[in-house]
């Protein structure tokens, strides 16, 4: 079996995971832990956006690959938390990176690891259905 984009979403949700348990008193890796949860949201999106056959362009603005998916009336299995903070998991990406001193809050990045892993956990759970109908025919 091959890797699939939700793979490498479980990849980026384990090491966001690791990273808060084990370096969580160093700000500078609560910027990693929020660059590879968005990177999970995104990648997660991706897949469900792939797998429904719609093409998308190669951004990382959450915003948009929701609004493309809602435009295609693809199921975003999303729970409210990401769609509500599109744009903070999308500024996570880069500002997480690349802007000197930016620093996110260890709150926010406990919150949405625990609303990550719900939205990946749903769209795992659907795709294991999807999969077990499938050999049921």
């Amino acid at each position: 079996m091959s890797e699939t984009m939700l793979d490498r979403a479980f990849t980026n949700y384990n090491a966001a995971k690791v990273l808060l348990v084990n370096m969580s008193c160093d700000e500078m890796f609560l910027n990693l832990v929020g660059y590879h949860l968005q990177q999970a949201v995104e990648l997660t999106i991706k897949f469900l956006l792939e797998i429904n056959g719609v093409r998308y362009p190669k951004i990382h603005t959450i915003e948009q690959l929701i609004a493309l998916g809602n435009e295609n009336d693809v199921d975003m299995h999303k729970c409210e938390y990401v769609e509500d903070h599109a744009e903070m998991f999308t500024a996570w990406e880069s500002k997480s990176r690349y802007i000197m001193n930016y620093k996110l809050e260890q709150k926010k990045i406990e919150r949405a690891v625990m609303e990550v892993e719900k939205f990946l956990q749903s769209v795992r759970s659907a795709e294991q259905s999807d999969a077990t109908q499938m050999k049921s025919f």
